[in-house]
């Protein structure tokens, strides 16, 4: 990554904004993936993968799509804008940290969310993106980082 880009972290929401094709969010999203390369990164940790296996009119039909199946597969494929993270025990280690940080404040952090903080924190990321940006907030002091919703200076306008 070039020398001044912005490292980026997307948790699983986002990127199933994305393949549900939420349109009050697709400009913002467009805009990052658009950008991801050239003047910022975006990455998210491996379980992403996991964590996005269907779109919401494959859950509610309970019939499976080819095409959201692709669209799905093309966030991780080899000419991805998105740089994947994999867990490995700094990481699963920080992530059991936050937990038992969390619980001496009373705060519940799911193990998934723990290792996306965690993943985060380990790359230096600079902001965190997350459509449940209200569950997170408690924790910036503890991550230092911003955690916010995606939403691009420059969003990109639908054709």
């Amino acid at each position: 990554m070039p020398e001044g880009d912005r490292l980026i972290y997307w948790d699983a929401d986002v990127f199933l904004s994305y393949v549900n094709g939420m349109t009050d969010r697709l400009a913002h999203l467009d805009a990052f993936l658009e950008k991801s390369g050239k003047d910022i990164q975006i990455i998210t940790s491996t379980i992403s993968i996991v964590e996005v296996a269907f779109g919401k009119a494959e859950i509610d039909g309970k019939v499976l799509d080819k095409e959201t199946e692709e669209k799905i597969s093309r966030l991780w494929g080899t000419n991805s804008p998105i740089k994947l993270v994999e867990v490995f025990p700094e990481i699963g280690n920080g992530a059991r940290g936050l937990m038992r940080y969390g619980l001496t404040q009373g705060w519940k952090l799911k193990p998934m969310d723990a290792i996306h903080l965690s993943t985060a924190l380990n790359q230096r990321v600079v902001e965190f993106h997350t459509y449940n940006s209200h569950d997170f907030q408690k924790w910036i002091p503890e991550v230092g980082f911003k955690i916010c919703e995606p939403i691009s200076d420059t969003p990109k306008l639908p054709l």
